[in-house]
């Protein structure tokens, strides 16, 4: 797969992921520099949006997530099934690292524009049953999807985030990251360095006119990541660093999205400090689990 991780656990993909961020939360480690994808050759390493401080980290929604599955695990318990997570998990590639395509480039060398994909054993969902799986996420809604708020998932969302409240990310501070991004890509400036980057590719042998042109190929989309993949992801990013694109989009964005967030500081305050909120409650359930 690409442009997506895959997710190990059906908690992961309930939740609504963001970027990374930091803010007045509790501390959660760094990890060290992954081998997977070190941040030393990104050049996303040293960039965090303004946002960032209203929606969570790739870190924190690790945390959220482990606290989120070890209440459903005491929930399933009393319900009489011997549930355990999925011990699964995704390659560690931050989301900045794709949020202008591939900037990385020892992905680049190493996987072209696919992520790479973890082993997986069989899931603990699909051994449970019929009810298990009830008990777990609730009964499936009406389209046959899983319902978010079910089971013992949804029981400990409530627990992290409260009765009413929205779980993880809130939907103002995502659609302001996405409205960001969707914005900047028309900006003039924007607009520039990407003819300068289409030129610098096309100089290499490779003809896109926008980076989204490259990571979406058809030709890229096989299981397998061929030599002419990482060839033209390779190039792709040092086009990247040339044209210094990364920063001058991350300028344009970080731009806007200071103003909105200026718009709207008294919304924004409220969800910094939910956000806070639920990282304290879930760094209280690790630390009564562990």
């Amino acid at each position: 797969m690409r442009k997506t991780t895959p997710t190990a656990l059906l908690a992961t993909a309930l939740l609504l992921a963001g970027c990374s961020g930091d803010g007045d939360a509790p501390a959660v480690p760094e990890k060290p520099d992954s081998s997977i994808a070190p941040k030393s050759a990104s050049l996303t390493a040293d960039l965090a949006l303004p946002i960032e401080g209203y929606i969570f980290s790739e870190s924190e929604l690790g945390l959220l997530t482990d606290a989120m599955s070890s209440l459903a695990q005491r929930c399933m318990k009393r319900s009489g099934f011997d549930y355990r997570p999925d011990d699964v998990q995704p390659p560690d590639i931050a989301v900045m690292d794709r949020r202008y395509g591939i900037a990385n480039s020892h992905t680049a060398a190493e996987y072209g524009y696919h992520f790479p994909t973890p082993k997986a054993g069989e899931s603990a969902i699909k051994s449970l049953g019929e009810a298990g799986r009830v008990a777990l996420a609730g009964k499936p809604l009406a389209d046959g999807s899983l319902d978010p708020d079910g089971g013992c998932i949804g029981e400990a969302k409530r627990r992290l985030a409260g009765q009413k409240a929205e779980f993880g990310p809130d939907k103002i501070a995502r659609e302001l990251n996405m409205e960001s991004y969707v914005r900047s890509q028309k900006d003039p400036r924007v607009l520039a360095v990407f003819r300068s980057w289409s030129t610098c590719l096309a100089a290499k042998g490779y003809r896109y006119a926008s980076p989204m042109d490259a990571i979406d190929d058809p030709e890229f989309g096989s299981e397998k990541t061929s030599p002419a993949e990482i060839s033209t992801a390779r190039a792709d990013v040092e086009c990247k660093k040339k044209t210094r694109l990364v920063r001058t989009w991350f300028d344009v964005e970080s731009e806007w999205q200071r103003t909105e967030i200026e718009k709207n500081a008294e919304e924004l305050a409220r969800i910094k400090q939910h956000k806070t909120d639920q990282l304290k409650k879930a760094a209280a359930e690790m630390g009564e689990s562990r």
